[in-house]
């Protein structure tokens, strides 16, 4: 989706492809899907006004200037304009080459350069320094450190994106990924082999849907493995702008996981699910085309793998409970998958499933723009709130950490009673044993 070479006036190499900003034909079908447009009104802020924008750049017309760096970490990466798009421009993937671009042209320095470095070089691709690194916040919590601050009100002296990166923190409890065993055998009549695929957020922050995804995994009769040697998939490096470690974590991935005789790999996590399907396009200089076509065709989404394989549901207990569920945009948009995880909440006995006005758009979170920009963010999770409330659902169910963390923050604010839930937590909840 990149050009290897320096392209036009794009300052280094690893451009947005020239074809795919050609693909755009500014018939205007994004315009509507897209929240950022909504919010402004701005041309430049739209699908089709940022790949004007980097075509420009490419035919020499446009320096790489700041705006284009602006407008390419303001884009939500949702995809939902790809979604619409009549040629299926993939203006998320242009966009996510000009942040690369934009580190070129504008590289961090000092303290915030040093800070950006560490964490996506060092700490993200180090499984056990990022465990240790979750410990000072896992203590702030444990010590009552944390109701301290809270009630103290401390935060409002600092900038709005501390407070609440402070207030979506979850309880947190140990990572996961010591915890889970190598091989969790099959229950019942084997159906299948799997790996897992356990993203960085999910063992963090969400280590018991996790552990309720493997649970559901082996009930429903597939050996689930789980190398421990996995490291961060890169999608928080491609949302940064680091293409160069996003293709060693991708490489070292894609190695490690095509070692293992499985039928899958399946993932709880939508963007790492969305990431791990990219490695096709991301590593496609490698020269090992044939084989990471097969590692794509492998990777599944919980709830993809499960509507495909046929959920069993003989012995699952009912759940007396109102659900809606928010689509995730690196599920609905970025993979496709939009019926299958309706389809298992609807085989849960007891559950009563309410579909939501606009459950496709976005919430707001999109990695780190709910908290660069945090105004944004909150008119954006506003509109998503008022179509949960309408619902008068028990419970909210998504499938990935950064909706689950912006969509729980934003219902602990608005003070609506709806909790978040992930889709194989409800199932597991269901699942005996």
């Amino acid at each position: 989706m990149s050009d290897t070479q320096c392209l036009g006036n794009f300052p280094v190499a690893d451009a947005p492809g020239y074809e795919e900003m050609l693909q755009c034909m500014r018939c205007g079908f994004c315009l509507p899907t897209c929240p950022t447009f909504a919010l402004t009104g701005r041309e430049r802020s739209s699908p089709r006004g940022r790949v004007a924008l980097a075509r420009a750049v490419a035919d020499e017309k446009l320096e790489f200037t700041k705006a284009l760096k602006e407008e390419s970490f303001f884009c939500l990466d949702c995809r939902a304009c790809t979604t619409a798009c009549p040629s299926g421009v993939q203006a998320g993937f242009v966009m996510e080459a000009c942040r690369n671009q934009a580190q070129g042209a504008f590289p961090m320095t000092g303290v915030t350069g040093k800070l950006r470095e560490f964490i996506l070089q060092r700490m993200l691709p180090a499984p056990d320094l990022l465990q240790t690194s979750m410990l000072p916040a896992r203590l702030y919590q444990t010590l009552g450190i944390q109701w301290l601050v809270r009630h103290s009100h401390i935060l409002k002296l600092g900038p709005d994106w501390m407070a609440k990166a402070e207030g979506m923190m979850p309880q947190l409890h140990p990572p996961l990924r010591q915890q889970l065993p190598d091989v969790v055998p099959a229950q019942g009549e084997q159906r299948g082999r799997v790996a897992f695929f356990l993203g960085c957020v999910m063992t963090l922050m969400y280590p018991e849907v996790s552990r309720q995804t493997v649970k559901v995994l082996a009930h429903q009769g597939f050996e689930v493995i789980t190398p421990k040697e996995q490291k961060c998939c890169g999608a928080p490096h491609l949302t940064e702008g680091d293409r160069k470690t996003a293709r060693e974590l991708a490489m070292h991935n894609f190695e490690l996981f095509m070692q293992l005789d499985v039928d899958a790999i399946v993932t709880d996590c939508a963007g790492c699910g969305a990431a791990l399907k990219e490695y096709e396009e991301l590593l496609e200089g490698a020269g090992e085309h044939e084989r990471l076509e097969a590692f794509r065709g492998k990777v599944r989404d919980i709830t993809e793998f499960l509507a495909e394989q046929g959920l069993r549901t003989e012995g699952l207990q009912p759940i007396s409970q109102s659900v809606t569920y928010h689509e995730p945009c690196h599920l609905c948009h970025a993979q496709g998958i939009s019926e299958q995880p309706r389809e298992l909440l609807k085989a849960i006995p007891g559950v009563e499933f309410r579909e939501m006005n606009e459950a496709n758009w976005c919430c707001g979170s999109a990695a780190t723009f709910s908290l660069k920009f945090t105004e944004e963010s909150q008119q954006i999770l506003d509109r998503k709130l008022a179509n949960v409330k309408e619902t008068e659902a028990d419970l909210l169910v998504t499938a990935n950490p950064g909706c689950h963390l912006q969509l729980a923050w934003g219902l602990k604010q608005a003070e609506m009673p709806q909790k978040v839930v992930h889709v194989t937590e409800l199932l597991g909840r269901a699942t005996p044993g």
